[in-house]
């Protein structure tokens, strides 16, 4: 059977297909076509309602795709991870330490960090940066970015 896919822009491609092919054929197929890995395309199918060909293992035929049926194809950008970041950290005796990470990581998450290469318990440590201290959220909560510099202050003991 044919199917019509289109894409957003207009551009559009007539394919031959069996109905008991899978969608995840299908996408392989539009991948030989046009171009685009499987993994970021978005295959939709109006049939009285919109219905998303999501499940790659299903037919075609499960979704009630029919000859001449028309399938629009939406590119989406793959899930990219945030690029890692160096930043520095100063001790309490003014040592500096480059430490790489993400820009999303959690201040909880880097006091760990900082516990296991600086010896210095997570629950002492005091971290501040651009003369605030970080005690909850995201580092970039805090405008941490790539190069910045934090300092390594400890908490007082005793009452």
């Amino acid at each position: 059977m044919d199917i019509n896919i289109t894409m957003l822009g207009g551009t559009s491609l007539t394919l031959c297909v069996d109905p008991t092919d899978t969608v995840g054929s299908l996408k392989t197929l539009i991948q030989q076509k046009l171009g685009y890995a499987p993994e970021i395309q978005k295959l939709t199918f109006v049939n009285g309602q919109m219905v998303t060909l999501n499940d790659d293992s299903r037919s075609v035929s499960y979704y009630g795709l029919h000859s001449g049926c028309q399938v629009s194809l939406l590119v989406t950008q793959p899930v990219t991870q945030p690029a890692t970041i160096q930043v520095f950290l100063r001790n309490e005796r003014g040592t500096v330490s480059t430490y790489d990470i993400k820009p999303d990581v959690t201040v909880s998450d880097f006091k760990l960090k900082v516990e296991a290469r600086e010896g210095v318990p997570a629950n002492q440590q005091r971290l501040i940066h651009q003369d605030r201290e970080m005690s909850y959220g995201k580092l970039a909560d805090y405008s941490v970015v790539a190069l910045s510099t934090i300092d390594l202050a400890l908490r007082l003991t005793g009452g």
